[in-house]
């Protein structure tokens, strides 16, 4: 808002001509109107989630069924809690049902979707509130096509082996689902099919796969015949799993088909819960709003210019012109003169606001989550308009709203929201803006190689290893993230890789490691060629686990990376692009920084009700040893825990902080511990340590 100086004003004409110029330099919001329901052939039946479950904060596809007795043309429009939209075009013919597919972000607060059915002349004829279910201690499985003509029947619900007060619902997952990109599957923990499944996947739905997996699906499979649509390293070889990103490829040998899945299928944690206890805090560090401005050279208008010629036009009216005329005895003369001034007046603020209007360019900020032969991008993309009017930015296919997490997180950069249309062809942003009025979009969709590579193990206590660029763009200001802290990398040239260490003693929680290497572009003290922009950073740290037990993560800064999305006047991007890679134990003792875990039950969960016990789940590396001893090393205040043996929970005292971990409890890789909840242990923000050794160990 632009602000005027409290003043007497002698001439009210003048002051509402000025005032009506310095109005077009305020933010407006945009009115809503909606007309009420009218009684029509047409009908609107929705449903999203799995049968309506979902995880907070996740993605959910909506489904929406139209009838009509006659043909309708119109749109479909989803109501967001941040106050973006998600809107599709329809047309369904008279006398017929279609079934269109929406992606829409939900929040972590659990609210629910507002759906409105519009006619083709922008009357509202249909509005309901869609109330989302969360999924507390409830597995979300997607079964595949295949499978489910195999199994003829698929179960809506089973009782979970390993969760005493847990179930999954199972639905099968269709092919016009995954089409809409690996976002339209963030409902499902569990993803169960045949490697026939596989094969029979278009490459935009085996994309949306495989980016699910490297975010931490998990993906069961009924057969090993032909892995070849997996990555190589995703393939399970020698071993029943593989370690496919933060998610895991399994196979389960026919008992999926012989309807075992009770068996199979096991309890997941949220995206941070490989946060122990409830402490856990994502790398927020940044604004992306700021970011984004500074580089767009948006910014508000200083203040000096507008107030010197009001100020200036305050002075010649009420003191010189009134004693020049007085003495001239022409007073009359002021009806020509005050609004001369006026008009010259309120044109230098006019010429102002066009100056400041006319500057910048629109802004993009990706952070690429990178696997083998391809990757998904969260951005945030700034757009302004300088005359007023509906900006339009065209995005890749796939590519889906993301606006939820990173408004909760950080607010909203303007009172205006965007909308967004995904079609076949692309998707389109579509938001309309008043005169120099600025918002920011937060999107996500499938992208291109990452062009980034990188191999860890273990030698005595550090993580060593190599990162390479195998990209065609100069990758700045990289960087490689562990167990024990951070290494600066530098530059790397298309083709260059570099050697990396750090050691693997994992850093005390609620660390925040991006800000040890980059000081970020808004920083006043960062030099002039560093380009890393901390608010992208801490929008993807928002929605996922930025270093994940168990592995490393890469990253390097470019501006020369295509963004994909194309806006009137061009944009300048800047892009992180990262990859991960997991920790190889070495033939050593198995080492605690190559095991995965994560917490998967609670009782500190936001929607739970304290009662849960608490349950690790831990994965071990195909490569290690699994006839090795064994021992969990408890956090101090534990003497006991449980273990889950493939049928039941063993109780296990410790020794010394370690209890011994038999080998039958080592289930395909897997070890499961309970804490249960007696109200006498709080686990806090330690959690017990699976390594090799023996309870004859020192601690």
């Amino acid at each position: 808002m632009c602000p005027t100086p409290t003043t007497r004003w002698r001439a009210p004409m003048a002051a509402i001509l000025a005032l009506t110029v310095l109005g077009s330099l305020v933010v407006a919001p945009r009115a809503a109107a909606a007309a009420p329901e009218e009684e029509t052939g047409t009908t609107l039946e929705v449903t999203a989630g799995l049968r309506r479950w979902h995880d907070p904060g996740d993605h959910v596809v909506v489904a929406a069924e139209v009838s009509s007795d006659e043909l309708f043309e119109g749109r479909i429009e989803l109501g967001l809690g941040s106050g973006a939209t998600v809107t599709k075009s329809v047309q369904v013919a008279g006398g017929t049902t279609k079934t269109f597919l929406l992606v829409a972000p939900t929040s972590l607060e659990g609210v629910g979707v507002d759906v409105r059915l519009y006619a083709d002349d922008g009357g509202i004829l249909r509005r309901l509130t869609l109330t989302l279910r969360v999924a507390e201690a409830v597995e979300l499985v997607g079964v595949l096509p295949a499978l489910a003509t195999q199994v003829g029947e698929v179960p809506q619900q089973v009782n979970l082996a390993s969760a005493d007060d847990g179930n999954a619902q199972l639905a099968e997952l269709s092919l016009d689902q995954m089409a809409l990109g690996s976002s339209a599957l963030d409902v499902f923990d569990t993803i169960i099919g045949t490697t026939s499944d596989l094969r029979s996947l278009q490459p935009a739905q085996r994309a949306a796969l495989l980016g699910w997996l490297n975010r931490g699906g998990r993906l069961l499979l009924d057969d090993d015949d032909d892995l070849s649509a997996l990555p190589e390293q995703w393939r399970p070889a020698d071993t029943t799993w593989a370690l496919a990103g933060r998610g895991e490829v399994r196979i389960v040998d026919g008992q999926a088909s012989s309807g075992r899945w009770s068996s199979i299928i096991q309890p997941t944690g949220s995206t941070t819960s490989e946060y122990a206890g409830f402490f856990g805090v994502t790398e927020q560090s940044g604004s992306v709003q700021q970011d984004l401005a500074e580089r767009a050279g948006v910014r508000l208008p200083s203040m000096v210019p507008l107030l010197v010629p009001l100020i200036t036009y305050w002075v010649l009216v009420s003191v010189v012109l009134f004693f020049l005329l007085k003495s001239m005895r022409r007073l009359t003369l002021a009806w020509v003169a005050i609004p001369v001034l006026a008009a010259l007046t309120a044109g230098t603020v006019l010429w102002y606001g066009q100056q400041w209007r006319s500057a910048g360019q629109p802004a993009y900020s990706a952070f690429v989550d990178g696997y083998p032969g391809g990757g998904d991008a969260t951005a945030s993309l700034l757009a302004f308009s300088r005359d007023g009017g509906t900006v339009r930015a065209d995005l890749p296919p796939g590519w889906q709203s993301d606006s939820e997490l990173t408004w909760f997180f950080s607010g909203s950069s303007s009172n205006v929201s965007p909308e967004i249309e995904a079609g076949g062809d692309g998707t389109e942003l579509r938001v309309r803006l008043e005169p120099g009025q600025v918002t920011t979009a937060n999107v996500l969709g499938p992208t291109g190689d990452a062009g980034l590579a990188i191999e860890a193990g273990l030698f005595d206590d550090e993580v060593v290893g190599t990162v390479s660029n195998t990209g065609p763009v100069t990758l700045q200001q990289v960087a490689v993230f562990g167990p024990g802290g951070v290494e600066l990398v530098g530059t790397l040239e298309p083709g260059q890789q570099a050697q990396f260490s750090f050691r693997s003693d994992p850093l005390p929680p609620g660390f925040t490691l991006g800000d040890r290497v980059w000081d970020g572009t808004s920083d006043p003290t960062a030099d002039d060629g560093e380009i890393a922009e901390l608010g992208i950073w801490s929008n993807a740290g928002a929605s996922r686990v930025l270093f994940p037990s168990g592995m490393v993560r890469a990253a390097g800064w470019t501006t020369e990376r295509p963004s994909g999305v194309e806006i009137s006047g061009g944009l300048t991007a800047t892009t992180v692009v990262t990859t991960t890679a997991a920790i190889e134990p070495g033939n050593g003792p198995l080492p605690f920084a190559s095991v995965r875990w994560s917490m998967v039950r609670t009782p500190f969960s936001q929607f739970g009700n304290g009662t849960a016990d608490t349950i690790y789940r831990y994965v071990v590396p195909p490569a290690s040893n699994l006839n090795q001893p064994m021992v969990l090393q408890l956090p101090g205040g534990l003497t006991s825990i449980e273990l889950w043996n493939g049928s039941g929970w063993v109780a296990s005292d410790a020794a010394k902080s370690l209890v011994a971990v038999p080998r039958a409890s080592i289930i395909d890789g897997v070890l499961m511990a309970r804490i249960p909840n007696d109200s006498e242990f709080f686990p806090g923000d330690q959690a017990p340590e699976l390594r090799g050794g023996t309870t004859e160990a020192t601690t």
